[in-house]
C-alpha cells in the first residue's frame, strides 16, 4: 500500500525520502522485531539460561522463557526482510555498484561499531568481574589481545551484520542467475506446491532439512547448533526472501497459509516453553545425534519457519496503515540496533549495583535503556557523517532507490 508523502503530515523531508513508496507491513515488522530484540536484550541480566555480559543477582525463569520465545525466529525474519530488499536493490544497480554500496552501508556500521561501541561493553564486564580496573583508555589496546571470551576481541551484537554482509557477498552470483530468465522460470516452478493444500509444508521443509543436517552432521559446531539465534537457518531465510520478492506465486502462497502457520507456530512455541520450564534448559539438551535432538531442532525449525510465514503473510494482509511516528521509527531502526546493545550493557551495570529487585530492575533498564538509544538516534539522524556511519543517506537524497538494508527491510511491492 503506497501513501502519498502529503498523507503523512509534518514528517522530515529525510524521513519522507528514506520510506516513501515502501509497503507499511514492512516497516511495521522491522519496527516491532527491533523493540522486541530490545526487550529480549534487557532480558538477558535476568535470564538464569544463559550467561550475559552483565547479570543480575535476581533471575526469573520467565525471562528464560521470553528469550526461547523469540530467539528462533526474530533473527531470520529480519534476514529475509534483507533479503527482499537485495531483490529490488539489483533491480535498479549493477553488480558492482551493489556491492559497493553494501561494502559502504554494511561494513561501515560494522567497522566502526567493532572500533567505538564494542570496546566499552567488554571493558564493562571486564570491571564488574574484577578483571580489569583501568579506565576504557587503558584498556583499548587490550581489546585486540585474544578472542572472546576468554580475550577480549569480539563482534558482540553484530554478529549480526558480519553474517549480512557476508550473506550479500557471496549470494550475489544466485541472486544474479534467479533473475534471469531461467532463475525466474525456476522459481516459477516451485510456486504451484507451495500453493496447494501441503504448500505450509513445503514451505517449511527446507529449514527442517537444514536444521536436521546441521544436528546430525555438525552437531559441536557453533554457532551452526546450539546457539540460540538459529543462525544455521539465516542464509536460508536470506534466500527465502529475495525468492518471495521475486515470484507472485510465493508470495501467494505465503498468503494462502499465514493462518495456519500460525496455529502451528504458537503449538510449537508453548510444546517448546512447557519442556523448558522445568530446570536448566541447557543442561537438559538432548545428546548429538539423538531421536530426541533430532526431533527437537526439526520442531525447532518447523515453529520457527511457520513463525515467519504467519508473521510474513498477516503484516501483509492487517498492517497497511502508516503513521508519522512508524516512519521516523523505520528510519531509525538500523542505527537502533547498531547502538542499542552497548546502550543496555552500560545500563544494566548500574541498575545490576543497584541491587533493585524484580520486576523494578528490568523496567528501570528497559526504560532507562530506550530513551538513551532513542536520544542517540535523534542525533545520529541530525547529522550528515553520522548517518553515514550507521549505514543511512545523507540528508535530502533521493533515497527511495535505495532500501533499507536492516535488520529488518523492505520496498515498494504491489500486494499480489
Amino acid at each position: 500500500m503506497r501513501i502519498a508523502p502529503a498523507t503523512i503530515g509534518g514528517t522530515a523531508p529525510a524521513a519522507l525520502a528514506e520510506t516513501a513508496g515502501r509497503r507499511a507491513d514492512v516497516e511495521w515488522l522491522r519496527v516491532g522485531g527491533m523493540l522486541l530484540v530490545f526487550t529480549l536484550h534487557a532480558a538477558e541480566p535476568f535470564n538464569p539460561w544463559d550467561a550475559w555480559h552483565v547479570q543480575s543477582p535476581y533471575q526469573s525463569k520467565v525471562f528464560g522463557e521470553l528469550a526461547l520465545f523469540v530467539a528462533p525466529w526474530i533473527m531470520p525474519l529480519f534476514m529475509a526482510l534483507a533479503g527482499e530488499s537485495a531483490w529490488f536493490a539489483l533491480s535498479r544497480r549493477s553488480s558492482a555498484t551493489y556491492v559497493r554500496e553494501r561494502l559502504l552501508r554494511i561494513g561501515l556500521p560494522l567497522v566502526a561499531g567493532l572500533l567505538l561501541l564494542v570496546p566499552p561493553q567488554v571493558w564493562l564486564e571486564r570491571r564488574l568481574r574484577g578483571e580489569f580496573e583501568g579506565s576504557l583508555v587503558a584498556f583499548y589496546p587490550h581489546f585486540f589481545e585474544g578472542i572472546y571470551p576468554r580475550g577480549n576481541f569480539s563482534w558482540h551484537h553484530l554478529w549480526f551484520l558480519v553474517f549480512l554482509l557476508a550473506f550479500a557477498l557471496v549470494t550475489l552470483p544466485l541472486f544474479q542467475w534467479l533473475r534471469s530468465p531461467r532463475g525466474r522460470r525456476f522459481l516459477a516452478r516451485l510456486a504451484p506446491p507451495c500453493e496447494g493444500p501441503a504448500g505450509l509444508l513445503w514451505l517449511a521443509l527446507p529449514a527442517m532439512g537444514l536444521r536436521l543436517a546441521i544436528e546430525l552432521l555438525l552437531p559441536r559446531v557453533t554457532p551452526l547448533s546450539y546457539d540460540w539465534s538459529n543462525r544455521g537457518l539465516l542464509l536460508l531465510a536470506y534466500v527465502a526472501g529475495f525468492a518471495l520478492a521475486a515470484e507472485p506465486g510465493l508470495r501467494r502462497a505465503v498468503d494462502r497459509h499465514w493462518r495456519s502457520a500460525l496455529g502451528i507456530a504458537l503449538g510449537v512455541s508453548v510444546g517448546l516453553l512447557t519442556w523448558a520450564w522445568p530446570g536448566n534448559v541447557l543442561g537438559r539438551l538432548p545428546a548429538p545425534r539423538s531421536a530426541a535432538g533430532a526431533l527437537l531442532w526439526a520442531a525447532y525449525a518447523g515453529g520457527a519457519w511457520c513463525w515467519l510465514v504467519a508473521l510474513l503473510g498477516g503484516a501483509r494482509r492487517h498492517l497497511e496503515r502508516r503513521s508519522e511516528g512508524l516512519v521516523r521509527a523505520s528510519v531509525l531502526a538500523y542505527p537502533f540496533y547498531v547502538i542499542h546493545h552497548p546502550v543496555v550493557v552500560a545500563v544494566a551495570v548500574a541498575v545490576v549495583r543497584w541491587r533493585l529487585g524484580l520486576p523494578e530492575a528490568f523496567l528501570v533498564l528497559w526504560g532507562a535503556s530506550l530513551a538513551t538509544t532513542v536520544a542517540l538516534c535523534r542525533i545520529v539522524e541530525s547529522n550528515d557523517p553520522l548517518r553515514v556511519l550507521f549505514g543511512l543517506r545523507r540528508r535530502g537524497r533521493a533515497a527511495v532507490r535505495d532500501p533499507p538494508l536492516t535488520p529488518g527491510a523492505g520496498d515498494r511491492a504491489a500486494r499480489e
